[in-house]
């Protein structure tokens, strides 16, 4: 016989080792799968299961109007547009950094409770929308974002929120990521310490139950065991790792693992268009100036107070046009910051 047909192969679905000539016509799906577990999309040809792990999931055939459909297709002949699509690259040929003051790339997630006539902005904005389980809205992801303009695509898809009264509740978060592919080991370090010993300052930022939350979590670890397990080595996924931290950790170190970000996780659901810049600047500005200064700077830097003595130094590293930002937080929250120089 052939070889190519006596040659074997592991199904990718039910894990059994097959020969060739049992496979189907997609790749890495044996014949008897293919038949029992699968369905081609009627208008697309994409294969999908015919059944999801739950009777509500997305990713499974449907039937609309006699057609067998997966679920982006479905959504198409139903409503015009998919109502799940992915973030669009962008490409700012000419940006500018006077308003963000940071050379910084950024992403943002907003998590929603209600986003009405969503589906209208697909192919009108660089976002993407999927569903989240944790929320009873979409949750919108960005592309890499920088610039002064990557703030006015986030205050320009915002504007559209507000025109459609869309809102977040206490289920949603706010997660930005920042890009740190250009920092080596110790930076990197830095910037990790600097947040665990300031984080004081960025808890009376945020909303309380944001702070007492699951999905974003008190710090395991404590700066001195950051010390410690920065003495041991020398590679920062290992001193991730060391360290325990898990992803719902205040700033996500292993992020940096997977999207060479460090992710805040800290700021409450919200579609308020300022305060997320103000905080993406705030967070830019912050891993800017701390990067290059050496564990015992930061500890000289915060001294050993708690979070009123820490505000002071925390707006220095900021800039004067984020103090305000800073102080009226704090105020908001109900944790207000006192003895304002």
């Amino acid at each position: 016989m052939p070889a190519t047909l006596t040659a074997t192969c592991v199904c990718d679905h039910c894990t059994c080792n097959k020969s060739l000539a049992e496979f189907s016509v997609f790749d890495g799906i044996c014949l008897e799968c293919y038949e029992a577990k699968f369905v081609v999309c009627e208008r697309c040809g994409e294969l999908v299961p015919k059944t999801g792990r739950h009777e509500w999931s997305s990713n499974r055939a449907h039937t609309f109007e006699g057609m067998t459909v997966c679920y982006r297709c479905q959504d198409v002949l139903r409503w015009g547009s998919p109502c799940d699509w992915r973030p669009t690259p962008l490409d700012i040929s000419f940006a500018t950094y006077d308003k963000i003051g940071s050379t910084r790339k950024f992403g943002v997630e907003i998590e929603t409770a209600s986003c009405d006539n969503y589906v209208e902005l697909h192919g009108r904005t660089p976002f993407g929308a999927k569903d989240d389980c944790t929320v009873n809205g979409k949750e919108f992801d960005s592309p890499v974002l920088y610039g002064d303009e990557g703030l006015g695509i986030i205050r320009n898809f915002l504007a559209f929120g507000e025109d459609n009264g869309w809102y977040a509740d206490s289920h949603c978060g706010c997660h930005t990521h920042y890009d740190v592919r250009d920092l080596n080991y110790e930076q990197l370090c830095s910037v990790a310490y600097a947040y665990r010993k300031s984080v004081a300052v960025w808890k009376a930022l945020v909303d309380q139950e944001r702070v007492d939350g699951d999905y974003s979590a008190n710090y395991s670890w404590t700066c001195a065991d950051f010390k410690r397990v920065k003495s041991e080595n020398n590679d920062f996924g290992r001193l991730v790792r060391q360290l325990y931290t898990g992803s719902y950790e205040y700033v996500r170190l292993s992020a940096y693992m997977y999207h060479n970000t460090f992710e805040n996780r800290m700021l409450e659901g919200t579609c308020d268009a300022e305060l997320i810049c103000n905080w993406i600047k705030l967070n830019c500005r912050f891993i800017d100036a701390v990067k290059d200064m050496s564990i015992e700077e930061i500890d000289r830097h915060f001294g050993r107070g708690q979070r009123q003595e820490h505000v002071g130094p925390f707006c220095e590293l900021v800039g004067d046009d984020l103090t305000d930002f800073v102080y009226e937080r704090g105020r908001e929250n109900g944790r207000p910051f006192e003895n304002r120089v």
